[in-house]
């Protein structure tokens, strides 16, 4: 019985997916495990793989099409199975149910070619090159159909001749000013300046359409302000002894960095504020899972680095740094993006002192982080320059009130400006 490639529910907001392309042709062999398509999430483009060895029979959705999740997207099975079964399934029903434009030509399913010589190659559907796939990734590839430009008009400048983004860039230079592309950690509050209201109704002609991501971040940021009464606390953090250990390891294998040190702090001083982490799927007695932002050009996403009172300040730097770079590439798996207690946003790379970040919905708090800087600062009543780093606590008002925030600031205050601690595996509170 042949096997039905659907779209599947790669998050607990998704109910539908932009289908991007098949990476094999109706009539190849498919092993699996092995890729076979690539769907765009309100999250990232992911990659599907094949659930079971055989040959792709048929392909019911096309590039660019809209698809609910559990609709019926291919076939894989063997030759003599199609015929058996007397065709193509019909879409499920969760694709009926969902309201669609007028009548239109149903996409056509594609009959089983006849053999080809075992020598020839499987020449790619349109607009998907087989070569495009091999040097860029799927967010570069998406960005480049955004972009009109046509990667195999594109010089790639990475390893190998890959196209990065920033060759996207230059190659929209002639036409359009294109800005670089953000990948540094950014806050969730600066999604919060998509246009709300009246205008998010349907863009006119002429008007670019708002992609999956922005779509996303645009709802969670609204019900983040109409839902959650926060208050803010803002400290100042003496981080001498941070610079120092960063530093001092600076170069080593075992070398870690603020934003580190941070995501290890916040862990450890939880562990004794667990009301600031009672949105956590299993509750706050479980381990401190951190949800931190990182930019991508069209917003942004928040992988989760786990039991992060547990490991050491240089594991805190591989898991961060890996996580951020599967976000950047597209490649995130669902699981990576929950489970979060907490979050930190950090604009302190753009030069911001301090500022505010809204709450993700279904948690209580997110610290806001700036900028490490020389500052006046007063000791033993003189005045001295020194450098300080501020944080700002938001904080859901119906779960925390100010003294339980400003004890939590404290305890985090402590933990950073004593910081040799962090570098272990475990920090007992």
């Amino acid at each position: 019985m042949a096997t039905e490639i659907t779209m599947p529910k790669l998050s607990d907001t998704m109910t539908e997916g932009s289908f991007i392309g098949w990476r094999k042709n109706v009539g190849d062999r498919v092993e699996r495990g092995e890729v076979i398509a690539e769907v765009e999430t309100d999250k990232a483009v992911m990659e599907l793989e094949a659930f079971a060895p055989g040959v792709l029979l048929k392909t019911m959705a096309k590039e660019g099409e809209i698809v609910p999740v559990g609709t019926v997207l291919g076939l894989i099975g063997e030759p003599d199975e199609l015929a058996a079964e007397g065709g193509v399934p019909p879409r499920t029903a969760a694709a009926a149910a969902t309201p669609s434009p007028p009548e239109a030509p149903a996409p056509q399913a594609t009959d089983v070619p006849p053999p080809r010589p075992a020598a020839s190659l499987p020449t790619p559907p349109a607009g998907h090159d087989g070569a495009d796939h091999e040097k860029a990734s799927p967010l570069v590839r998406r960005m480049a159909r955004e972009m009109g430009i046509d990667l195999s008009q594109v010089r790639g400048s990475g390893s190998g001749g890959r196209i990065l983004q920033e060759d996207l860039a230059v190659q929209a230079a002639p036409a359009t000013a294109a800005p670089k592309p953000q990948t540094e950690p950014i806050s969730a509050v600066e999604s919060a300046t998509v246009p709300v209201g009246p205008q998010d109704a349907t863009p006119s002609a002429g008007q670019p359409v708002p992609s999956a991501m922005r779509q996303a971040i645009a709802a969670t940021v609204t019900r983040s302000w109409q839902e959650i009464p926060y208050f803010t606390a803002t400290v100042e953090v003496g981080m001498e002894a941070c610079r120092e250990v960063v530093s001092e390891l600076k170069g080593n294998d075992g070398q870690v960095g603020y934003h580190a040190l941070l995501i290890k702090a916040c862990g450890v001083a939880l562990k004794e504020f667990p009301l600031l982490m009672a949105g956590q799927p299993g509750g706050a007695a479980g381990p401190v899972n951190i949800s931190f932002a990182v930019a991508l050009p069209d917003g942004l996403l928040m992988p989760v680095v786990r039991d992060c009172s547990r490991l050491a300040a240089v594991e805190v730097e591989r898991e961060a740094a890996r996580l951020a770079d599967k976000a950047r590439s597209g490649r995130l798996a669902s699981e990576e993006m929950s489970g979060g207690g907490f979050s930190i946003s950090n604009l302190g790379m753009y030069g911001v002192d301090e500022f505010d970040a809204l709450i993700l919905p279904g948690q209580v708090a997110i610290l806001a982080v700036g900028a490490v800087a020389e500052r006046p600062v007063v000791r033993n009543g003189q005045l001295v320059v020194a450098p300080t780093m501020r944080v700002t606590l938001s904080s859901d008002h119906r779960v925390v009130d100010g003294a339980y925030a400003a004890r939590f600031l404290a305890e985090l205050r402590r933990t950073l400006e004593q910081p040799i601690p962090l570098l272990a595996s475990h920090v007992s509170p």
